[in-house]
């Protein structure tokens, strides 16, 4: 049984708020491959100091922004020499048994 809806918020009851805006995105996953390894590398080589200047310059959002992506990297990186140690060994495995048989 469909009971008639008496006004428009009782349908969206559920959401939070409606918003014509995108939401924010993240201007370090923009970066092009190598402009975010140069940024990468500068904020290891100088480790805890650089995030520390990051924030104090840049703001909190900012440093959340990046350290973000460097996280995300970080499991893309290590997602794909997975597949790819999985790959070799495969193919290791599968050359042994070719080789014996």
């Amino acid at each position: 049984m469909h009971l008639p809806l008496k006004d428009a918020n009782e349908k969206t009851w559920h959401t939070i708020e409606m918003s014509e805006e995108l939401p924010r995105q993240n201007p370090f996953l923009a970066l092009k491959f190598y402009e975010f390894a140069a940024v990468s590398m500068l904020v290891l080589a100088f480790f805890p100091v650089s995030l520390l200047v990051c924030w104090l310059a840049f703001g909190v959002q900012t440093t959340r922004d990046l350290i973000e992506a460097m996280i995300k990297d970080w499991v893309q990186t290590m997602l794909i020499l997975a597949g790819l140690v999985m790959l070799l060994f495969g193919g290791l495995i599968w050359g042994v048994i070719e080789w014996l048989a």
